[in-house]
C-alpha cells in the first residue's frame, strides 16, 4: 500500500511542476496578432483609392526616390499570437515553469508592396535610405537585429482555470508611397511600411472555468 501511495505522490510531484519553452517570431512584426495605432492605418489596409490618391503626391524626376510620408513615426501598441496556453481541468493548482524569450528594443523592420523593394540587410544607399531620411531616420543607425533575452515565469495555474501567455509592448510606424525614377522615367512604385520596435513584455492572462468545489 505504502509503495502505491509513493507511486501517486512521484507522479502528483511531476504533473505539478512543468517546465515550458515559449517563443514569438518578432522578425515581422506582421505576425502580431493586433496592432493599434493612435492615428492612421497599416499599410496592409491602405485601399486602391488611398494609394491613387497618395500616389498623386509622387512627381517624376530625373534621377532620385520620391516619397509621401503619410503617417510619420505613429506611436502604437501591439499583441503577439499567443505564445503558450493551458486549461487545468483537475482538481489541484498546477505550477509551471514557462520561458520566455524577448527581444531588445529598437530594431526596425521595413516592408514595401508594389514593385518596391525595401529587403535585404543593407541599410545605407538606395531607396531603403532615402525612404529612411524622407521619416527622419538616419540609414546608418538603422539597426535590423536585437538581442534576444530569454526570462522563466512560475506561473501557478489554479484548478478549474485557463491561462494563455503573450507579448506586448510598443512600436512606432512610418508608411506611405514611393517610386524611384531614372530620367523621368518609373523604375519602381509601391507603399512602404517601417517598424521600429520599443519595448516588449510578457503578459499573462487567466480565466476561471469552473468552480472549486470542497466537500
Amino acid at each position: 500500500m505504502k509503495k502505491y501511495l509513493l507511486f501517486i505522490i512521484l507522479i502528483f510531484l511531476t504533473f505539478a511542476y512543468l517546465d515550458y519553452d515559449s517563443y514569438a517570431d518578432t522578425t515581422d512584426y506582421k505576425t502580431f496578432s493586433e496592432i493599434i495605432m493612435a492615428s492612421g492605418k497599416l499599410l496592409a489596409n491602405y485601399t486602391d483609392k488611398e494609394y491613387e490618391e497618395y500616389y498623386s503626391h509622387l512627381k517624376p524626376t530625373f534621377l532620385s526616390v520620391v516619397v509621401y510620408v503619410e503617417n510619420d513615426n505613429v506611436d502604437a501598441s501591439y499583441i503577439s499570437n499567443t505564445l503558450w496556453s493551458v486549461t487545468n481541468n483537475s482538481n489541484t493548482d498546477v505550477t509551471y515553469n514557462v520561458k520566455i524569450e524577448t527581444e531588445s528594443t529598437n530594431k526596425t523592420t521595413f516592408s514595401s508592396s508594389g514593385s518596391l523593394n525595401l529587403g535585404g540587410s543593407q541599410t545605407n544607399g538606395g531607396t531603403k535610405a532615402e525612404i529612411g531620411a524622407k521619416c527622419g531616420m538616419d540609414a546608418s543607425r538603422i539597426s535590423q537585429e536585437s538581442v534576444k533575452q530569454t526570462e522563466t515565469m512560475s506561473l501557478v495555474v489554479e484548478a478549474g482555470s485557463s491561462a494563455i501567455v503573450y507579448l506586448t509592448g510598443n512600436l512606432t510606424i512610418s508608411n506611405g508611397v514611393a517610386a524611384s525614377y531614372v530620367f523621368f522615367i518609373e523604375i519602381a512604385k509601391g507603399g512602404f511600411e517601417i517598424a521600429t520596435l520599443k519595448n516588449q513584455y510578457a503578459r499573462v492572462e487567466k480565466a476561471r472555468i469552473w468552480k472549486k468545489y470542497i466537500f
